[in-house]
């Protein structure tokens, strides 16, 4: 007979659960968002009470740590308006002017050998902290 710790049974699913309200656009996920954070990062000080809330609040901090994305060829990514590597998306982030446009996808500016990216983002330092190559 095997015993089951429900303790660690109940975090892997809450684990779970919280990843998925983290990256997930489905109604319950949104609904949530809604209620309980500010921002991606900020949690509101009052909200209305949730059974789940209280569970998802102490994994959701190392879900944001600990994930990320891997593009691939990233062919089918546009590189400032797509949310790859942050929410919101870099053009954001960075404030980039509304007349600065680009088009392309990540793989115009970045290859397994080199990083190209345009000048203008170049001067944004603040925009280069929330891309991590590996």
């Amino acid at each position: 007979m095997n015993i089951i710790n429900l303790h660690h049974t109940n975090n892997v699913y809450l684990l779970n659960i919280t990843l998925n309200f983290s990256y997930s656009h489905k109604p319950w996920s949104l609904f949530l968002k809604v209620r309980v954070l500010k921002s991606k990062c900020q949690f509101r000080m009052v909200y209305r009470s949730s059974s789940i809330w209280p569970g998802i609040k102490q994994f959701y901090d190392i879900i944001l740590e600990h994930t990320s994305w891997i593009v691939g060829t990233s062919t089918s990514i546009n590189f400032l308006n797509d949310k790859w590597c942050s929410t919101p998306s870099l053009s954001i982030i960075a404030g980039v002017p509304d007349g600065f446009r680009i088009s392309d996808t990540i793989s115009k500016f970045f290859t397994s050998s080199d990083c190209s990216i345009p000048l203008p983002l170049q001067q944004m330092s603040h925009f280069f902290e929330h891309i991590r190559i590996r």
